[in-house]
């Protein structure tokens, strides 16, 4: 799956998703695009909104994009 994160800007942001999202069960990785400004995660049985708090939780606003 992958979120538009348009504040995401620097290592710190990257970390802080990171740190948040592989809490998740079933992630299997996450991958901060800093200069896309994209967050892509892989594992089975993911729940959008699940996702979508863990990111809010280390302080992003995201949107679903695929």
């Amino acid at each position: 799956m992958q979120f538009s994160v348009p504040t995401v800007s620097c290592h710190h942001c990257q970390v802080a998703i990171e740190s948040e999202v592989t809490k998740l069960p079933n992630v299997r990785s996450v991958v901060v695009d800093l200069d896309d400004k994209i967050v892509t995660v892989e594992g089975d049985g993911l729940d959008v909104g699940e996702l979508l708090s863990a990111i809010d939780e280390a302080g992003y606003d995201a949107e679903l994009i695929s």
